[in-house]
C-alpha cells in the first residue's frame, strides 16, 4: 500500500515538525517531506491541535507547542535588545512618530489619486517633512526612490525643485505625468474625446504577452481593453502620456485581481463599470484636480525633473540637494516586477517574460532576487556592518535545520540588500549639502523566522559612509506574514550629512 492512503502515525508528523523547528511547516510542505497526502495530514494536524501539542501560526504554519515562542535563547536577540544595543552604541533611543504615513490616504487627494500605488508614503507624511525643515525658496529635493511622485508633487506644490529617480517605468510615468501641473485640461479632455472615438470603431487586437491575460479579465472587459490601448494615442504630449497614465490606472480595477499588498486574485470577483466608464471617470477626476490646482500657479516650483534609472549609478547634482525624503524597498519587500506586471506588459514597457526578468535583476535586491542573478552567490561582503553576520549565520542555520524553505539563499539574498544600499547611501551623500538631511522610511523583517533589523542596520550603514543619525521613530506597528503576533515596526530615520 502506497504512503500516500497509508494511516499517518503522529510520531512521524511530530518528528518532521521539530526537524523544522520553529520556522513550522505547512501541510503541503508536511505532505511532500512525509509522502504522505496532504488531506491526510490535514487530519492528523487538527488532532494534535486538539491535544495542545501543536499551534497554527500565520500563513497556514504549523509548529510544535515548544516553538511557540519564536525567539528563544538560542535564536538572537529579540527586537526590543537590539532597540537597546542601538540606542547604547549609537546614542539614538527610538522615539515615535506620531503622524499617520502609509499611502492609503492618497488615493483620496487630489493629483496623487491619479495612478494607484500600493507602496510608499502618504503626501501628509511628506508635505509635513517638508514645512518642518524650514527649506529656502526654491530649495533641492530628492526622492532617489520616486515609486510614483509623492515626494515629488509636495515639492513643487510648495514651490521647490523637485528631482526624482524610479526604475519601474509605469512609476516613472505615473511621477511625470503627476508633476505636469502645466497640462491643458481642454487639451487632455479633447484628446480624450478623440481617443474613445478611435476605440470605438477598432476591431479585435492582439494579447499582451502574459499567459494568463484571459483569466485576468472577464471577456467583454479584455476586448474593451485591448480597443482601448490599440487606440491610445502615440506619447508624444503631455496630455497623450497623461491619457496612457489613466488606462493603465484602470487594469486593475477593471480585472479580477487585487494589489493588497501583493497581486492576486480577489475571491469574489464583480464586474463594475467597463473600462469605457472607468475611463471617463478618470478623466474628469483629473481635471478637476489641474483646474484646483491653476490659481496656485504663482507659488510653484519649477517643472520636475523625472529620471528613469538606478539610484545606485545615477547622476545626481553634486552638494546641491537641501533635502531628501524616500522609502526604499525593505529587504522583505515584494515584487515590484510582478505586482505591476500588467501595467508593464499592456502599456508596452515590456513585451516578454524575458524583460520582465531583467527589470527584476535591475532592482535593488530583496526578496524578489531572481535565483540565477548571478551576483547573489560572488563572496561575502566584509565591510557592511558587525551586525549583520550573526543574523546571515542564523538565516541560514534557521533553513538548514527545516530543510525545505521557499528561498534556500535567504542569508544572500539579505547580504546583497544592504550590499546594494551602500553604493544608494554614498550616492545621495554626495547630492546633499552640508548638514542637508535625508528623511527614510524603512522597516525591520522576520526572515526564515529570523528578525532582520533593516531601519537600524540602514541608520548604521550611513553612520558609517558620513552620516549622523538624527533620530529612528516608530511610526507604525506591522504583523509579520511569518507569523500573525510577531511585531514589526515602520520607523522614519533622519539622517543629516555630518561633513562639510
Amino acid at each position: 500500500m502506497p504512503a500516500a492512503s497509508a494511516d499517518l502515525p503522529d510520531a512521524a508528523l511530530r518528528s518532521a515538525l521539530g526537524e523544522a523547528g520553529p520556522l513550522g511547516s505547512t501541510v503541503r510542505q508536511l505532505a511532500h517531506r512525509l509522502r504522505s497526502d496532504p488531506a491526510r495530514i490535514a487530519v492528523a494536524l487538527e488532532r494534535l491541535a486538539g491535544r495542545s501539542e501543536i499551534v497554527r501560526m500565520g500563513r497556514g504554519l504549523w509548529v510544535l507547542r515548544e516553538f511557540e515562542e519564536l525567539l528563544g535563547p538560542d535564536s538572537g536577540p529579540t527586537p526590543d535588545a537590539v532597540a537597546e544595543e542601538f540606542e547604547r552604541v549609537e546614542g539614538v533611543p527610538l522615539g515615535t512618530y506620531r503622524r499617520p504615513i502609509t499611502f492609503a490616504a492618497n488615493h483620496r487627494r487630489p493629483i496623487h489619486r491619479w495612478w494607484p500605488y500600493v507602496q510608499g508614503f502618504s503626501a501628509e507624511f511628506v508635505r509635513a517633512v517638508l514645512e518642518s525643515a524650514d527649506l529656502p525658496a526654491g530649495a533641492g529635493v530628492l526622492d532617489p526612490f520616486a515609486g510614483s511622485g509623492t515626494t515629488l508633487v509636495e515639492a513643487r506644490l510648495l514651490g521647490h525643485r523637485a528631482l526624482g529617480v524610479e526604475l519601474l517605468p509605469p512609476a516613472v510615468l505615473a511621477a511625470r505625468v503627476k508633476t505636469r501641473f502645466e497640462l491643458s485640461p481642454r487639451r487632455l479632455t479633447d484628446a480624450y474625446r478623440r481617443w474613445i472615438a478611435r476605440a470605438r470603431r477598432r476591431g479585435p487586437g492582439r494579447l499582451p504577452f502574459l499567459r494568463e491575460t484571459r483569466r485576468h479579465f472577464s471577456a467583454p472587459t479584455l476586448d474593451a481593453l485591448i480597443r482601448l490601448r490599440d487606440a491610445l494615442p502615440p506619447p508624444d504630449r503631455p496630455e497623450a502620456e497623461a491619457l496612457r497614465l489613466l488606462f493603465g490606472a484602470t487594469l486593475i480595477p477593471a480585472s479580477r485581481l487585487h494589489r493588497s499588498p501583493c497581486l492576486g486574485y480577489r475571491r469574489h470577483p464583480v464586474d463594475g463599470p467597463d473600462p469605457f466608464e472607468r475611463i471617463e471617470a478618470a478623466v474628469g477626476a483629473m481635471t478637476e484636480d489641474l483646474a484646483a490646482i491653476g490659481p496656485d500657479r504663482t507659488r510653484w516650483g519649477p517643472p520636475a525633473t523625472v529620471r528613469e534609472g538606478d539610484a545606485r549609478s545615477a547622476v545626481l547634482p553634486k552638494g546641491r540637494i537641501d533635502l531628501a525624503v524616500t522609502s526604499p524597498p525593505y529587504v522583505n519587500g515584494m515584487d515590484y516586477v510582478m505586482n505591476y506586471k500588467l501595467d508593464l506588459a499592456w502599456l508596452g514597457f515590456a513585451t516578454s517574460y524575458a524583460d520582465l526578468a531583467d527589470l527584476r535583476r535591475r532592482q535593488v535586491a530583496c526578496d524578489n532576487l531572481p535565483r540565477s542573478d548571478p551576483g547573489l552567490h560572488g563572496a561575502s561582503r566584509t565591510d557592511l556592518d558587525p551586525w549583520l553576520p550573526p543574523i546571515l549565520r542564523e538565516i541560514r542555520r534557521r533553513v538548514h535545520r527545516k530543510g525545505s524553505y521557499r528561498r534556500g539563499d535567504m542569508d544572500q539574498v539579505v547580504q546583497r540588500y544592504f550590499a546594494d544600499l551602500v553604493p544608494v547611501l554614498e550616492n545621495v551623500r554626495r547630492s546633499l549639502r552640508p548638514r542637508a538631511r535625508w528623511v527614510v522610511v524603512v522597516g525591520d523583517s522576520l526572515l526564515a523566522g529570523t528578525y532582520v533589523p533593516g531601519d537600524l542596520l540602514l541608520a548604521r550603514l550611513a553612520r558609517s559612509r558620513g552620516f549622523r543619525i538624527v533620530s529612528v521613530e516608530v511610526a507604525r506597528v506591522r504583523r509579520s506574514g511569518q507569523r500573525r503576533s510577531f511585531a514589526l515596526r515602520e520607523s522614519v530615520v533622519t539622517l543629516e550629512r555630518a561633513d562639510g
